[in-house]
């Protein structure tokens, strides 16, 4: 693949054969087997796949040679991008930018604002890649109607660069390098935006790479709203990216529409109806003031008097701000569920205390409260506009798959039979117990 540097060479050889064939392939086709590519054939090829903004890095990286203007790429730098971007080390990462942000002359520091931009481009061209390969789960929320909120995917990458924010309007390559050996979530999105890259753009009719593409999945297929072409989530497709790479692994594959208040009616019972022993969820709300807040319950919800969940369970904010908050490990109160009571007080919590509550749905649908500490979760400020604040819209989603009751492993005993108002929950919701008189008694 042409002649580079012992650097060049080294970043190479580290490539598998699968990865070599397919940066071989492309840099023959993009260069028509004659041993360099032209600048502008980059900016041919590539530009519908990349934002702008990564598109100039990724340009100027390829031709990167301090003291020269390159106006053709070899070989070794095509394989050196492609290495540096999917599994590169903090150092080659960093590198990545540095060389990208100016490739006439080496440079030490870069403005904070245009590392900025660097992180949305990239979070940018990841969506746009899903929607140019068709990806099968991309196309499963693009065709409800669930699109790219620029502003918040904005946000989001300055909180994902939270801790370069602090150093000022500059950044040096050892604050970068620094925060890229922590910074997981980014590396990943960056990885899967080049693997897509040089597998879309190979040439097309090869079913082996419409496949590769569809396994490179960060966002999750969205299932159960097959029906409802135009669903008013409150959620744009970089949230539910961010959200999903939050969730443990083995929950990301789909997400399964639970409830919306839109489509299912102001009532706590339906909502407790429809989201009830259905494995771990999603919770979304927007209050009266516009506020964008929520939480992932690790359990499945069932009425009862003791708090249930586990420390993958987490609070966030998507607007005015963007933020999560992880479990303290503090307490366990992750998830309470409770309806018609006299001495317990009734409604669905998540972390906090029962009177002090990180975030608090009343069972008298509409209103909700979020305290402004909660010791449950990590960082926690509150979410709402209002501790006391009325709901404009809620909406759940079952995370990963549904859970076999019998397997669920708390107790061997029938939610239903744990608590008798769960079966009255169901009932009023429309749901037959279709399982009523024939489960053998427990002996």
């Amino acid at each position: 693949m042409g002649h580079g540097s012992s650097r060049s060479a080294s970043s190479a050889n580290i490539l598998s054969a699968d990865e070599l064939t397919l940066v071989e392939n492309l840099f023959k086709s993009m260069s028509r087997s004659s041993g360099s590519i032209k600048r502008e054939d980059i900016f041919k090829h590539w530009s519908t796949h990349l934002d702008d903004v990564l598109l100039q890095f990724v340009v100027k990286f390829l031709c990167h040679e301090p003291g020269k203007r390159v106006s053709a790429i070899n070989g070794e730098n095509f394989g050196r991008l492609y290495v540096f971007a999917v599994r590169g080390s903090p150092e080659e990462r960093t590198s990545l930018i540095y060389n990208g942000f100016s490739e006439e002359e080496q440079k030490h520091e870069i403005p904070t604002a245009t590392l900025l931009q660097y992180v949305q481009a990239t979070i940018n061209s990841y969506l746009r890649l899903q929607k140019n390969s068709g990806n099968a789960h991309y196309l499963t929320w693009s065709s409800i109607g669930c699109t790219v909120n620029t502003r918040r995917i904005g946000m989001r990458s300055r909180s994902l660069c939270e801790d370069l924010v602090k150093y000022g309007d500059t950044l040096t390559v050892d604050q970068v390098e620094n925060w890229f050996t922590t910074a997981a979530t980014f590396k990943i999105i960056q990885s899967h935006v080049f693997q897509c890259l040089f597998l879309v753009s190979q040439k097309k009719g090869d079913k082996n790479t419409s496949s590769k593409i569809n396994d490179l999945n960060l966002l999750p297929g969205c299932k159960g709203l097959e029906n409802i072409p135009h669903f008013p989530s409150i959620l744009g497709l970089g949230d539910v990216l961010f959200l999903n790479l939050s969730l443990p692994h083995e929950l990301r594959n789909e997400w399964r529409f639970l409830f919306s208040s839109q489509v299912h009616g102001e009532s706590f019972s339906t909502m407790l109806g429809r989201i009830t022993m259905q494995g771990s969820t999603i919770i979304i709300l927007q209050d009266t003031d516009d506020h964008v807040f929520g939480g992932f319950a690790s359990d499945s919800w069932a009425v009862g008097p003791n708090f249930i969940g586990n420390q993958s369970s987490f609070l966030f904010k998507l607007e005015p701000d963007i933020l999560t908050f992880p479990s303290t490990g503090y307490n366990n109160h992750y998830q309470y569920l409770n309806l018609h009571q006299q001495t317990m007080p009734n409604g669905l919590l998540m972390g906090g205390q029962l009177n002090y509550p990180g975030l608090w749905l009343d069972c008298e649908y509409g209103m909700g409260k979020s305290s402004i500490s909660c010791t449950t979760f990590q960082n926690y400020v509150q979410l709402s506009g209002k501790e006391n604040f009325k709901i404009k819209h809620c909406e759940v989603w079952g995370v990963g798959p549904i859970p076999d009751v019998e397997e669920e492993g708390r107790d061997p005993k029938s939610v239903l039979d744990q608590d008798p108002t769960s079966k009255i929950i169901l009932e009023m919701s429309g749901r037959k117990m279709h399982s009523e008189g024939l489960r053998e008694k427990k002996e």
